[in-house]
């Protein structure tokens, strides 16, 4: 199976209500840069990002039934033919997040990478994936959302070896139909991401992760956990001699006992930030790579930093 060498590297998984706040008495602005690029606009929501519908529950590895609305899994079809009627995807590997009506972000290494393999859809407003649609204490979601991908544009400077510049978008055939249950995460577009340091900092994880890493186990029902964001030194400590960490990666997790890793490599490293106003989710990172035993060592994971690749996503995006 693709990405087994990457998937079960992966990672943690709780829950999180804390939010970050930062200085009140200076307002938080956006990065010049990005809102005088001329697709600006295709990413602006206002305040119309980061929001769900969960109940505040702390405690536990199940996520609430809306905790998460921005998360995509990703759709596989095995020995593909392009000439043969579309079908349902075999496997769903990879997750993603939702970022815009037609655009999923999520890692490069997500990409089929055979030629008897495609990456064919995205499924939006998953919780339990045995279940559609998914119905908690007589509260239901609408069904789910199964949407074609149009296109992938990975970063042109990803390489598989080093994990560098591990992102990519996807590029939907139609666009999302927003609801309680499927909405957009915030974009790091402020100056405050690129200026605050977040070592020592929690954020969170999510995805419906390996649970037994010997036999590939995966939880039907959508996992969380809060990982520990490490110093830059820690994490090019960690992975010396193994991978060369640059700046624009950083590590979280790394916590000795753990029992589930996600395999939804691609998925976001979040966290909810209160700037100007109440906090939302903000994505941080992209799951790349890590530990292949994470619950056996002490070892983070690696994630792309979103924040240095906005002026990218906005090169990449179009109406």
């Amino acid at each position: 199976m693709f990405l087994s060498n990457i998937q079960h590297d992966y990672a943690y998984l709780g829950i999180s209500w804390l939010f970050m706040s930062f200085d009140a008495a200076s307002p938080h602005e956006l990065r010049k840069d990005l809102t005088s690029h001329p697709n600006w606009k295709l990413l602006d929501r206002g305040d119309d990002c980061g929001h769900n519908v969960a109940d505040r529950i702390i405690g536990g590895d199940e996520a609430t039934l809306g905790q998460y609305p921005w998360l995509a899994r990703l759709g596989y079809i095995y020995d593909w033919d392009e000439f043969d009627p579309r079908k349902a995807p075999d496997t769903y590997e990879c997750g993603g997040t939702i970022i815009t009506s037609l655009y999923i972000l999520t890692a490069a290494h997500c990409q089929a990478d055979s030629l008897s393999q495609e990456l064919v859809e995205v499924r939006l407003g998953e919780h339990n994936v045995a279940t559609d649609p998914d119905c908690v204490d007589g509260v239901c979601a609408p069904p789910v959302q199964d949407i074609e991908i149009e296109e992938y544009i990975c970063h042109r400077d990803y390489n598989s070896k080093p994990h560098q510049h591990d992102i990519c978008l996807l590029r939907l055939t139609k666009p999302i139909q927003f609801n309680k249950y499927v909405k957009p995460i915030c974009l790091p577009a402020y100056d405050t991401f690129q200026t605050t340091s977040f070592d020592s900092s929690t954020m969170e994880v999510a995805g419906w992760g390996v649970t037994d890493i010997e036999v590939g186990k995966k939880s039907p029902i959508l996992l969380t956990l809060r990982v520990p964001i490490k110093t830059q030194f820690l994490c090019e400590l960690a992975y010396s001699g193994r991978s060369e960490i640059i700046n624009k990666q950083m590590c979280a997790g790394g916590v000795i006992g753990k029992d589930s890793c996600s395999g939804d490599s691609g998925g976001p490293l979040m966290a909810p930030f209160a700037l100007n106003g109440p906090p939302r989710y903000f994505v941080i990172g992209i799951v790349s790579f890590g530990p292949r035993k994470c619950a056996d060592t002490n070892t983070p994971g690696v994630y792309t930093k979103v924040s240095e690749y906005m002026t990218w996503i906005l090169d990449t995006i179009r109406e």
